[in-house]
């Protein structure tokens, strides 16, 4: 078995702030790669500075920093300007997050860029793209939500709603990272370094359209136009809490029957299939509120050995200490100088059966200044 992780011996410079290239860049960093995070001088990321913290850094910025290494340059300033282009010079990698012109007035913009390291993969990261009326307009993660069609998809009874984590910037950063990775393989059977621009907006459409906009995308006049697969998302009420399932098929439905002890459901015409179902829905319902007959755990138990996916509803520790989880070996605890005992979670990938972790703790703004500003 190989010990050598995919990205070993690619060089990633990462000039950004808050998340899509900062995790990114730490996805690359748990598949082998070396990250040099440029910050400005004095003040840093101010991602560092958001929340939960200990010893100056957030646990978001922890979460989605570690394993880089940190320096601190005012790239105003033409002695720091020169350090940043020496880096970039030697680099396989730049990755930024600014609105479009920023890093042309920083006289790091693609053209600069390449001129200095015809081999670089330059990746700009932007909220909306480079034109059009909001492409100068400021992006962060509840914006994007609304436009993209989130919070409308979330929607229950017209009233819109947040998915409450930073959805589109975590999928922008999952998007640059297959990114980054197609054009490092097209650099090597090619020879030429690809120069990507991706938006927020662009990312997150194209992560919720194959269900969210299933009922937007067959045109003509004749479609049969079906509930969304929102409708599917129910908690269902026992006596002592709720449960999640996800009932897709007939043969789940099948199971809910018998483990609500109605199993003549399964041979009745109504509840047949899909389209039946959708008919008479308000009836199925009925049946299905027989579920406040029933604890969490013994509904749990009747629908895991009726093979019905689903899930006891756990609060945040018990997430990090099921036992599925815990088999799966994806949280890990580290203790640091600087942050005291914190969580890790690994790259979810195996490659050969090993688990990826580049369990550095995330840097001291400019803790690196001395090894890399020679």
């Amino acid at each position: 078995m190989s010990t050598t992780k995919p990205l070993e011996g690619i060089k990633v410079i990462e000039i950004s702030t808050i998340i899509t290239a900062s995790l990114s860049a730490m996805m690359l960093s748990d598949q082998g790669a070396e990250v040099i995070k440029i910050e400005q001088t004095g003040f840093g990321d101010p991602l560092r500075y958001l929340g939960t913290q200990k010893g100056g850094i957030s646990a978001i910025f922890a979460n989605t920093n570690r394993g880089k290494k940190s320096i601190e340059l005012d790239l105003k300033t033409e002695s720091d300007l020169e350090q940043a282009k020496k880096l970039i010079s030697e680099a396989d990698v730049l990755i930024n997050n600014f609105r479009p012109g920023v890093m042309d007035s920083l006289g790091l913009g693609k053209e600069d860029c390449k001129t200095l390291n015809k081999d670089l993969i330059y990746v700009a990261i932007t909220g909306f793209g480079k034109e059009g009326p909001y492409a100068n307009a400021p992006a962060y993660d509840h914006v994007v939500q609304a436009m993209s069609g989130s919070t409308a998809i979330q929607a229950d009874e017209d009233k819109p709603k947040y998915i409450k984590t930073l959805l589109c910037d975590k999928i922008t950063a999952y998007t640059a990272t297959q990114s980054i990775c197609s054009a490092l393989l097209k650099r090597e059977r090619t020879g030429e370094a690809a120069c990507i621009d991706l938006s927020m907006l662009d990312s997150a459409m194209f992560f919720f359209w194959p269900d969210g906009m299933m009922n937007q995308t067959l045109l003509d006049e004749d479609v049969e136009i079906l509930a969304p697969l929102t409708s599917s998302y129910t908690m269902y009420e026992c006596k002592d809490g709720a449960i999640s399932i996800a009932a897709l098929l007939d043969k789940h439905w099948y199971g809910i029957f018998r483990a609500i002890d109605k199993p003549e459901l399964v041979d009745d015409p109504k509840f047949s299939n899909t389209i039946e179902r959708s008919k008479n829905v308000h009836e199925l319902y009925e049946y299905l509120s027989l579920f406040k007959n029933y604890a969490v755990d013994d509904m749990f138990k009747r629908l895991s050995e009726n093979d019905v996916p689903c899930s006891k509803n756990l609060t945040l520790e018990e997430v990090i200490t099921n036992q599925q989880v815990t088999d799966n070996k994806l949280v890990k605890e580290k203790e640091t100088t600087h942050q005291g005992k914190l969580r890790m979670i690994r790259y979810p990938a195996l490659f050969d059966d090993e688990k990826y972790i580049n369990d550095k703790p995330a840097p001291k703004l400019g803790e690196d200044n001395e090894i890399l500003l020679k």
